[in-house]
């Protein structure tokens, strides 16, 4: 659920009045993003330790794959030749097993042999086990067989020096399963992105304590520190502020320091309460407020203190949640020097109607059905956590759109895939 870079030249200029104008979902990215200092450092891991990394060097292939050429199923190897017509008699004579190299085959000769096992000598086909009638030490063929039957040839898959991996791959588990047949043991990867987030508001206490009146618990910090470190970066916990620009902006200072994004929850909007930026800018940073075609998340700061990165996002949950997965994503991949992915929604069948004005993409809390289509779950709100909590993961309705109709065709973007980098 991450955005594509957006080059600069498509960027509005600085001088369009923001109060004026919303800002696409890719203008927006590629505004924060000019904020944002690659990182260059990296160190080497192990492979099993590479998952959630990012690539800092190239990779290719040390080895053919597959290394030898070998059996695709259970069954015997033979000599076929031209051909070998059914009713053929041929002598077992050795037996191979994945691991085993067994013996050269003679004239009417054949080896039982097993998936992944190695082609004796002289053979060129496997016949398939349920093809052929046993008889003691010999097989009847039932079917016809022929030359390259069955069989997989040595670097059909990969050759040794293909290209495998590019710098700026973000690994996972097929990655890693390419790495470890490769025999790769270690790779050097980007250093992870040190992530810093703070909550601000007078009304937040923090679980475990009481609650008096007027006072809510601090949700979105805890949300945002496991977003973080689910997605494979160093989530550093910055607690809690008030709503005092001064402290706030102390705080934030400190941090950027140790930190190579520092984000703030709450405050990221332009009331009187609203201190983000002025904190930003008295931290000794820069940035600005972006008004985004988007909902929630409509306000959000971005911007830079020293070599940190900088992103105010709103207070309600469901806003910080969908700023985050769009804005902060963007953030993160430019921090390790990579583009950031399309959001690769699904095309889903809508089984819901939900109106609404046009304007902004908004994304709701949305489960799948049991037909295969998609249940928007009412209008959640951008405070609500309930209808989250319900949800399969987030359905994307385009900004020019006034609403939805059952049948309509929607974006659904599953948790599974947004809650990565």
């Amino acid at each position: 659920m991450t955005m594509a870079t957006v080059s600069q030249a498509s960027m509005p200029p600085s001088s369009i009045d923001a109060d004026k104008i919303l800002l696409t979902i890719p203008q927006a990215c590629a505004r924060a993003t000019t904020y944002v200092r690659r990182l260059h450092a990296s160190e080497t891991v192990m492979v099993l330790e590479a998952a959630r990394r990012t690539l800092a060097e190239p990779i290719v292939a040390r080895l053919a794959m597959p290394p030898f050429t070998q059996s695709a199923m259970d069954g015997y190897a033979l000599t076929a030749g031209e051909g070998i017509p059914p009713g053929s008699r041929l002598d077992v004579v050795d037996r191979i097993a994945a691991g085993s190299v067994g013996r050269k085959l003679g004239r009417g000769e054949t080896s039982r042999l097993f998936t992944g096992a190695p082609l004796p000598g002289g053979a060129d086909a496997v016949i398939m086990q349920e093809h052929v009638e046993r008889e003691g030490s010999a097989i009847i063929l039932r079917r016809p067989i022929r030359a390259g039957d069955n069989i997989r040839h040595r670097g059909e898959d990969i050759e040794p020096l293909e290209p495998l991996l590019e710098v700026g791959d973000r690994l996972d588990a097929r990655h890693i399963a390419l790495l470890a047949a490769q025999g790769i043991e270690r790779v050097n990867v980007r250093i992870r992105p040190r992530v810093a987030v703070i909550s601000t508001g007078d009304e937040l206490r923090q679980p475990g304590l009481g609650l008096e009146a007027a006072a809510i618990y601090d949700s979105n910090r805890p949300m945002l520190l496991a977003l973080i470190a689910q997605a494979g970066l160093t989530a550093i916990d910055g607690g809690w502020v008030p709503d005092d620009a001064g402290r706030l902006a102390a705080r934030m200072r400190g941090l950027a320091a140790d930190a190579d994004l520092v984000i703030t929850s709450g405050g990221a909007s332009v009331g009187e309460e609203d201190h983000a930026l002025v904190a930003l800018r008295q931290a000794g940073g820069q940035g600005e407020t972006l008004k985004i075609a988007l909902k929630p998340g409509k306000p959000a700061v971005v911007g830079a203190i020293g070599a940190a990165a900088y992103l105010g996002l709103p207070g309600n949950p469901v806003s910080s949640l969908v700023s985050w997965l769009i804005l902060g994503h963007a953030m993160v991949s430019a921090l390790e020097g990579r583009p950031s992915r399309q959001r690769l929604g699904c095309p889903m069948t809508s089984r819901s109607r939900f109106d609404r004005r046009p304007g902004r993409a908004e994304f709701v809390p949305a489960r799948l059905a049991d037909d295969g289509g998609v249940e928007i779950l009412g209008r959640g709100g951008s405070a609500r956590l309930r209808p989250l909590v319900q949800a399969d993961g987030l359905a994307e309705i385009a900004a020019e759109n006034a609403g939805v109709q059952p049948g309509d065709t929607v974006l659904f973007h599953p948790f599974r895939d947004g809650f990565v980098v």
